[in-house]
């Protein structure tokens, strides 16, 4: 009996260590699969085709937050490079909208000569001839109308969906990311507000995007080297925010912090030369980015002189009555004024320096909550689709 026990115990435990190889073998080929469309997608990347990438990082996301959860460790790089990718698509497709738009008028001709002939009831057309025709053909213009209506709307809110989405994925990230402690995992953490910054930017919410880029910079000065590149770059991103909200004295600050981090590296990289051509090549392309932020500067200075003539005009003109506030910025000179100054005078130094907002939309906000997520993977551009199911 002893020995009949002992033997229906064991053949109890073989099926629950069983259960537990499978789901470590399932686990292990997720991840696997996962790595594999994470790699496909960083190829499509590299290749110029960031609609393919964004359908195969969405894959990955949909397949990770199914196995592991939505907020898990393991789904960290999907979300981000997904984000990353959504951000790109959000910016080809504005580019191309405001491309489609150069050139074409308000309004034709035709249009205007038949707004201006004046209307006569009385005056019978060939087309009311037959009314029950009419009636006809209107529903079908009205049915028309509205078809390319709704296809309009639903087109602008995928442009617009875009840009959200890619803010929720980088936010998700930043979350898995940051409460992580390795140095590794808070330098992906800057990447993520990197990102963050950009998108806001893109919206025109320059004061959300000044503070994602000023908490990536301070976790990159903790981490990094003081002669890293992604330091200068992070300057620059927070100096020309800062010019675009016309604080051009802080901007010039960032804008020399970024030079003395890349003259800092030019030193590095000369000592440490020994006629590799990685090194030569670098060294090039830093020495072109120099006179590029250094006109940055002599540009927020121009802005910063004439805001500050503006200013004393206005009051000479006034007889030194006393200026309301609103007349002056930061730097005490109007603020439409400097930020038409820095705008015209942006160009980018950095391939991933944000470009001008085409569109300024408030759906991105730093005040949104992502405890629940389950909405981000959604209706993928092109032919691919996938979601990401929420466990939450």
């Amino acid at each position: 009996m002893p020995e009949e026990a002992s033997s229906s115990g064991s053949a109890e435990e073989k099926p629950c260590s069983s259960a537990a190889a499978a789901a470590a073998d399932c686990s292990a080929d997720v991840m696997e699969e996962a790595k594999k469309l994470i790699g496909t997608g960083n190829r499509h990347l590299v290749m110029g085709d960031v609609v393919s990438a964004v359908g195969v990082f969405q894959d990955a996301c949909g397949m990770l937050a199914e196995k592991y959860g939505d907020t898990a460790d393991e789904c960290g790089e999907a979300f981000f490079l997904c984000g990353k990718s959504l951000l790109e698509l959000a910016r080809m497709e504005n580019s191309v909208l405001g491309n489609a738009l150069d050139g074409v008028p308000e309004e034709s001709e035709e249009e205007e000569q038949q707004q201006q002939q004046p209307s006569n009831s009385n005056t019978e057309s060939a087309n009311n001839l037959d009314d029950d025709d009419d009636d006809d053909d209107d529903d079908d213009d009205d049915d028309e109308d509205e078809d390319g209506g709704k296809n309009g709307q639903e087109k602008e809110e995928e442009e617009v969906g875009n840009l959200q989405l890619a803010w929720e994925m980088l936010e998700v990230a930043k979350v898995i990311y940051k409460r992580q402690e390795s140095k590794d995992d808070q330098l992906m953490a800057a990447q993520a507000y990197l990102k963050l910054g950009e998108v806001s930017a893109e919206s025109g919410n320059y004061p959300q995007a000044l503070e994602d880029f000023q908490e990536c910079l301070a976790l990159q000065l903790k981490h990094l080297p003081p002669h890293s590149r992604l330091l200068a770059e992070t300057h620059y991103h927070v100096a020309t925010t800062l010019c675009y909200m016309d604080q051009y004295r802080q901007a010039i600050q960032h804008y020399n912090s970024s030079i003395k981090v890349i003259e800092t590296r030019l030193v590095m990289l000369q000592e440490a030369i020994d006629g590799a051509a990685a090194e030569k090549n670098e060294m090039e392309e830093l020495k072109l980015l120099l006179p590029d932020i250094r006109e940055k500067v002599e540009d927020a200075k121009e802005s910063q002189r004439t805001a500050s003539a503006a200013s004393q005009a206005i009051q000479q003109t006034l007889g030194g009555a006393s200026t309301s506030s609103a007349f002056l910025s930061e730097n005490g000179g109007p603020s439409s004024s400097s930020s038409s100054s820095s705008a015209s005078t942006s160009t980018a130094a950095f391939a991933t320096t944000s470009q001008l907002p085409v569109k300024t939309s408030d759906s991105v906000s730093s005040s949104k909550s992502v405890s629940n997520i389950s909405h981000l993977v959604r209706k993928k551009p092109a032919t691919q689709s996938a979601s990401v199911e929420s466990s939450a």
